[in-house]
């Protein structure tokens, strides 16, 4: 009794197209207010460390701003956050603590690799570089 109503469950999903979507064949539809990677604009970062105190899951240390930029005149430690992103959980606590509005949030959620990432190349590449 229970064979004819599998069969025809086998036969109907048989020719059916997939329910899931064949990433990375297809792409996948983003939401423009998915969390994605994230990194701090340092030209509004003034280095108070708020962000990498509320960080849960301790993903973010304040670091020195090398001497080859030139750092704000609004940060008189000379320091910024850096995002170690296989440590961060996305919780975007940091974008709400920081007090300027620093952080840079995107929705880029291709994020797999076999390495450590951090946001460091990323938030410094808001800042100018000495010249000379």
């Amino acid at each position: 009794m229970g064979k004819p109503k599998i069969l025809d469950l086998i036969l109907r999903n048989l020719f059916s197209k997939p329910a899931t979507i064949e990433y990375p064949k297809k792409e996948t539809v983003i939401e423009p207010d998915a969390r994605g990677r994230h990194y701090a604009d340092l030209n509004k970062c003034i280095g108070c460390s708020l962000c990498s105190i509320e960080c849960p899951a301790d993903a973010i240390k304040m670091t020195p701003i090398p001497s080859e930029y030139e750092p704000p005149k609004r940060n008189p430690r000379k320091i910024f956050p850096v995002i170690n992103y296989l440590r961060c959980v996305y919780c975007y606590r940091c974008i709400s603590v920081c007090p300027t509005n620093a952080y840079v949030s995107t929705n880029e959620y291709r994020l797999a690799t076999t390495k450590t990432v951090f946001s460091d190349m990323l938030s410094l590449s808001t800042l100018p570089k000495k010249s000379g």
